[in-house]
């Protein structure tokens, strides 16, 4: 009766959805509050997290949404890797001179804590691949307590991925072979004309190793003291900490559930992808990135709730943390959820949604099931001023990326990146309330849309594999503008003191080519963007007020 109901009502008065209110006290309340100083940046775990989630809480409570985290509460807890930070003992001595740890050398991700003193023998790039016939250790004897140096690159071609032996050529592999012939310690030099160097990522949650792993920029000094004693000593201390997932859950008895998601966790005072190129800590408050998204979240938890138009589903409202680092609060909320995840029929994720420029509003995921095109045009009203810019994958950097590799039909909703994005300018004056109404209204409207539907299927994107998680040598400074869809990549903000400032790139500039690679959407940028390193010089073409400018950069 329900879905005879809601037919008649679109035929008669076209589809139902949200009137924009005059004004937005309740969509600005909640930013003002989760984007406060006292706040503290809502880093994952962190007070200002905690003091966030608490916020939530209390509007989950008042929408009447029920609780399902842990142990009939609203919180999901996680444990969180935040990173590493050096003891007291981290050192490196080479001929009674010591270097400075943090400057002249870092320890890597997986190295061990521990000192080691011995005679610094050089074993070349560290490789034994009999089937490609290197053997770097073929020629050494009497390496058991030695520290042994080792480039980072190949014998080959450097770092390229597609080298003969690039199977042998991670750092990680390298050392665990060192340490089974002997090695009391791992320094790692590199003298290659790629001139890459290894970035430890402290984040990682990886089994290190028992001996010390280091790699140092004074490749001339080690190379002069092979052969002599040198002392090294590692100490890093893990930074462990808990994360909260905030879920909250509207039981309308339905088969089927739709998870409504935004992430609340930010940067804290500068961690995790800050922009912030000032000297000292400052509070990245994060109004739009992504106390928007959280607070249309809340308000559309209070549009549906005794909605009789919207009982033919249950809703999971689920604000997530540790985004910022990875997808963490998605990832563990998928493998270890508090519903059945056969039972959710799609997802929605609002990420920066809070101004709307332009009048667009970008939609990713629009190809993980066949039903959303159809969707998307009845839940538009005619009278609707934004455009939508839809995007087909279901993987992106955010969390719609975890429910859409268990299989899920998923959208993500973006209103563009801009020049305070991951700054501490990200402040809630500066959003486009009346904007994220706008978004609050189509998507409430998409859901009412859906009411009549089966059960939506999943489709596997054919271009997600291009949006995974994509490490670069070197960096270009700009930022694209996602809601593009014309040919090449745009740019939305040129930072400052970058590369692409220095070469004289301007927002909306469309890059078409970098040096002898054509540039025909972001993903190709991002490809042609991984081939090159630091140091290297290239020409890239743009578009620029309907002309072709060629401009010089240097990594």
């Amino acid at each position: 009766m329900k879905s005879l109901y809601l037919i008649i009502f679109v035929l008669f008065f076209g589809f139902a959805h949200a009137q924009p209110a005059e004004d937005f006290a309740d969509l600005k309340k909640h930013v003002e509050i989760l984007a406060a100083d006292d706040m503290e940046g809502r880093e994952t775990g962190t007070k200002g997290e905690d003091k966030a989630a608490a916020y939530i809480v209390r509007q989950f409570k008042a929408a009447g949404l029920a609780p399902k985290g842990d142990k009939g509460s609203y919180l999901q807890n996680f444990d969180v890797l935040a990173g590493k930070f050096y003891g007291n003992d981290n050192r490196l001595t080479i001929k009674d001179q010591t270097l400075k740890a943090g400057v002249d050398f870092y320890a890597l991700e997986f190295s061990g804590n521990g000192s080691a003193s011995g005679k610094l023998e050089s074993v070349g790039h560290g490789i034994v691949s009999l089937d490609e016939g290197v053997n770097d250790y073929a020629k050494k004897k009497k390496l058991n307590g030695k520290i042994f140096v080792i480039e980072t690159a190949t014998p080959i071609d450097g770092n390229n991925p597609h080298s003969a032996v690039a199977q042998f050529t991670d750092l990680k592999h390298k050392a665990e072979v060192a340490q089974e012939r002997g090695a009391s310690a791992v320094i790692f030099i590199n003298s290659g004309e790629n001139k890459d160097t290894p970035i430890p990522d402290y984040t990682k949650k990886i089994t290190p190793l028992s001996i010390p792993i280091i790699f140092t920029t004074k490749t001339t000094q080690i190379k002069k003291a092979l052969c002599k004693n040198a002392s090294v000593s590692t100490d890093l201390i893990a930074d462990n900490r808990t994360g909260h997932n905030v879920v909250g859950f509207m039981d309308n008895k339905a088969e089927n559930t739709v998870v409504i998601g935004a992430h609340y966790d930010h940067l804290g005072y500068g961690a995790f992808g800050s922009l912030h190129t000032g000297k000292e800590p400052e509070v990245h408050n994060g109004a739009d990135d992504n106390a928007s998204g959280v607070s249309v979240m809340i308000e559309l938890a209070k549009s549906l709730k005794n909605n009789e138009q919207a009982k033919n589903l249950n809703y999971l409202f689920i604000a997530f943390s540790g985004e910022e680092m990875g997808l963490l609060g998605s990832n563990y909320y998928v493998s270890q959820p508090t519903i059945s995840l056969e039972s959710i029929n799609y997802m929605l994720n609002m990420d920066m949604v809070g101004r709307v420029k332009n009048r667009t509003l970008t939609v990713q995921g629009t190809g993980t099931s066949p039903a959303w095109g159809n969707l998307i045009v009845k839940a538009t009203p005619q009278d609707w001023s934004l455009n939508i810019e839809s995007h087909e994958s279901g993987m992106a950097p955010t969390d719609i990326t975890s429910f859409y590799l268990k299989n899920i039909p998923v959208l993500s909703f973006f209103s563009g990146t801009h020049s305070d994005y991951h700054k501490p300018a990200d402040d809630p004056e500066k959003l486009n309330y009346y904007g994220m109404s706008q978004v609050q209204d189509f998507i409430y409207s998409l859901i009412l849309a859906s009411q009549s539907e089966e059960k939506l299927a999943f489709k596997k994107t054919k271009d997600s594999q291009k949006m995974g998680r994509q490490r670069f040598n070197v960096t270009l400074g700009v930022m694209p503008n996602y809601g593009y869809s014309g040919k090449g990549m745009k740019i939305d903000g040129v930072s400052e003191g970058k590369a692409a400032d220095k070469a004289g790139f301007k927002p909306d500039d469309v890059i078409v080519k970098m040096g002898n690679y054509d540039v025909k959407d972001i993903y190709e940028y991002m490809d042609a963007l991984g081939k090159f390193g630091k140091g290297d010089a290239t020409k890239v073409v743009v578009e620029r007020a309907g002309e072709e400018v060629e401009l010089e950069v240097e990594f």
